[in-house]
């Protein structure tokens, strides 16, 4: 069967436009099935998060929980999914300096409270006043009022943290399911918390406030 110049032109051009369109739908399926991927990827990497930060905030944070932490952001931020990725560090970065701010609260409280039996346990040998008792007494309750003040800018850092945290699980929304993230209810308590322990330093260090050498 002879086929015409012209007829093999029109066949060469569609088996170009064929060719362009499967080559379309192949990236798109291929873009399509990548992100679904990458998707996943982030999805596990928030919920590992949190439930490192759920270990911190309640049994209390450890090296090990900090040190993934910072692990999983490091993993988001390659995340070639720019709004997803950038999201999931922001929630990351978040899970992790509440971690370690948690982390740092409980040693600057431990800290106060060796500074406040310190000066306690000077005080009751109150019968042996002189001039270096004198001066001692002065050493420690400066050492109370620093640590307090150290524990005091903790907590309150702390509180800030778990106060942005909502903001960050409002850009991943879109990208997780809901049970990946934080709870309020958890993020509310753990505030409470925080609120909670500021308030009990600050009555511990005004009753040191209240005695005098």
């Amino acid at each position: 069967m002879f086929i015409s110049k012209k007829n093999l032109i029109a066949i060469g051009a569609l088996s170009a436009v064929a060719l362009v369109i499967v080559a379309f739908i192949a990236t798109n399926l291929i873009r399509g099935h990548r992100k679904t991927v990458e998707d996943s990827r982030v999805a596990s990497l928030v919920a590992d998060a949190t439930a490192e930060l759920r270990k911190a905030l309640g049994a209390g944070p450890s090296g090990a929980s900090v040190a993934k932490l910072d692990a999983l952001a490091q993993s988001a931020k390659t995340s070639p999914n720019p709004a997803a990725g950038s999201a999931a560090e922001a929630y990351l970065l978040g899970a992790r300096g509440i971690a370690r701010q948690r982390a740092e609260s409980e040693r600057l409280s431990r800290e106060a409270a060796a500074a406040r039996n310190a000066l306690a346990g000077h005080m009751a040998r109150a019968e042996r006043r002189s001039t270096t008792w004198f001066h001692g007494a002065t050493e420690l309750k400066r050492r109370v009022e620093a640590s307090h003040a150290d524990l005091s800018r903790s907590l309150k850092t702390l509180d800030d943290l778990l106060g942005n945290l909502p903001e960050a699980e409002k850009r991943l929304a879109p990208h997780v399911a809901a049970a990946a993230l934080l709870e309020q209810s958890e993020i509310d308590a753990a505030r409470a918390r925080a609120q909670d322990d500021a308030k009990r330093a600050a009555s511990e260090l005004e009753q040191v406030r209240r005695i005098v050498p």
